[in-house]
């Protein structure tokens, strides 16, 4: 499932691959602006959050969101691809590659005076990254519902970037804490806590093709029905909040606050 650490590797494998280049080909499903033309260049391939900005030069940036179905992979022009045709959301044909996007429900072009608000801009701190503005986090939470429940404000990318279901289950097990819990029994510091702790379990798997938060592993999510590894009690599982996310949790062990 695309999170955080996902955009992060497929800018840092994608990045050194295209940027610098031209691009010989450029192919975008339905973009709301026309792409950039054959022979522009590539400056910068950043993640941000769940997005990734491919920025071409002169400004224009080609945007794409994998929400949870969505792939980038990257082919020797002439290699067969591992999905078909009619999945391909953006392909960029640069120095003898085919990098290709597919099936992502996003993918659009803006131009440098683009009037739509960009969103990526409406984003919290990134947790991928070094230094998270604790203060920022605290000031944005604070203008959310409190009645909502915790593993639901991990999941809203205006507070803090990155976390999708992987990561808050895993988050919420490391901190010991209820999944359930409305926000308004959080203080400061426990609210801190568990975005550290997201921070530090998004960021250890940076560069990593498998997934580790616990004992070269996960410690809950996709283990619904089997033995906690702290307490050994059943995992469940259960949906949450207005989208019906999916959560893994221990209720024998997370019982915080």
């Amino acid at each position: 499932m695309p999170e955080g650490d996902t955009l992060w590797n497929i800018a840092h494998r994608l990045g050194p691959l295209v940027v610098g280049h031209r691009v010989d080909e450029i192919e975008v499903h339905r973009p709301r602006y026309p792409a950039p033309r054959p022979g522009t260049r590539i400056d910068d391939v950043t993640a941000v959050g769940k997005h990734l900005l491919v920025t071409f030069d002169g400004g224009t940036i080609l945007h794409t969101h994998l929400l949870m179905a969505g792939e980038w992979h990257v082919y020797r022009v002439g290699e067969r691809w591992r999905d078909s045709q009619g999945a391909v959301r953006v392909r960029l044909r640069v120095n003898g590659l085919d990098a290709i996007c597919f099936r992502a429900p996003t993918a659009d072009v803006y131009p440098p005076k683009d009037p739509r608000q960009r969103p990526w801009l409406q984003l919290g701190p990134d947790l991928c990254r070094d230094g998270v503005d604790h203060d920022d986090i605290i000031r944005r939470a604070s203008t959310s519902d409190s009645r909502r429940e915790i593993a639901d404000v991990l999941l809203d990318q205006r507070i803090a970037a990155g976390i999708g279901n992987v990561y808050k289950s895993e988050t919420l097990w490391a901190c010991r804490t209820d999944p359930f819990a409305p926000l308004t029994r959080f203080g400061v510091a426990e609210v801190i806590e568990l975005y550290d702790t997201a921070s530090r379990l998004l960021r250890a798997n940076l560069g990593r093709a498998k997934r580790q938060t616990f004992q070269r592993s996960l410690a809950v999510y996709g283990r619904a029905n089997r033995d906690c590894p702290r307490c050994h009690q059943t995992i469940r599982i259960e949906r949450q909040g207005d989208l019906a996310r999916l959560t893994y949790w221990c209720p024998a062990c997370q019982t915080r606050p």
